[in-house]
């Protein structure tokens, strides 16, 4: 097993070395079971945080070695998420958070997500800072930290998403998200059209809407 060492740069970032992460995300991908291939990401994941000092750290996207392993994490806080496992998707997404200042993959979205349905508001409120509320995710999260708040519908963010993200709001509400290859195609350029990024989001976190079923049939009908 490849020793782990994370160490900083004259750039005050700090880089991963060793480990084998992008060779290690390789190989899951191209694993048959699923199970097997979620597993073997957060074993890998398991040995990064444990080779993280207990210090503040900040990592650079920009190294490759060390985007593999910010990239592990992301994708085994996905796998968390995908069968319901809430907390554990938050927490692994907030040890990402924590040291990508940037925020590169946008987990404070999905943190957002998770928190709402952890009912973790004081933690969506901080996460909510730090998202655009000219952003289409805004408005969606208000929409559904309100539903699951009283179980009514934010008239204000309903409206907003209905009309200046329509291709959001089409997409949430929709009974397919179809995975064809028009949507991968666009979801591989350059500028992915405003409907593709939607449903990029809900692949994301469809485990989330499919246990919510009613907050979707209820903003659809409002």
């Amino acid at each position: 097993m490849r020793k782990i060492v994370v160490r900083p740069t004259s750039s005050g970032l700090w880089h991963v070395e060793g480990g084998g992460f992008g060779d290690l995300l390789r190989r899951a991908a191209e694993k048959d079971n699923w199970a097997d291939a979620a597993d073997m990401r957060f074993e890998g994941v398991q040995r990064l945080l444990d080779a993280i000092p207990d210090e503040d750290v900040m990592l650079d996207w920009a190294d490759g070695a060390t985007r593999d392993a910010m990239e592990l994490i992301y994708a085994s806080a996905a796998d968390h998420l995908s069968v319901g496992e809430v907390e554990m998707a938050a927490a692994l997404w907030e040890n990402l958070a924590a040291m990508d200042e940037e925020d590169h993959m946008s987990v404070n979205i999905l943190l957002a997500i998770c928190y709402i349905e952890l009912e973790d508001y004081d933690c969506l409120e901080e996460a909510m800072f730090d998202i655009s509320p000219k952003s289409p995710e805004y408005h969606l999260l208000n929409l559904w930290a309100e539903y699951r708040r009283t179980g009514g519908v934010d008239r204000d963010a309903l409206r907003t998403l209905r009309t200046r993200h329509k291709e959001w709001f089409a997409e949430f509400v929709a009974a397919e998200h179809p995975a064809d290859e028009e949507y991968l195609k666009d979801s591989r350029s350059e500028r992915p059209s405003p409907r593709t990024e939607a449903r990029e989001l809900w692949f994301a976190t469809s485990a989330v809407w499919e246990h919510n079923v009613e907050f979707l049939q209820t903003i659809s009908k409002a």
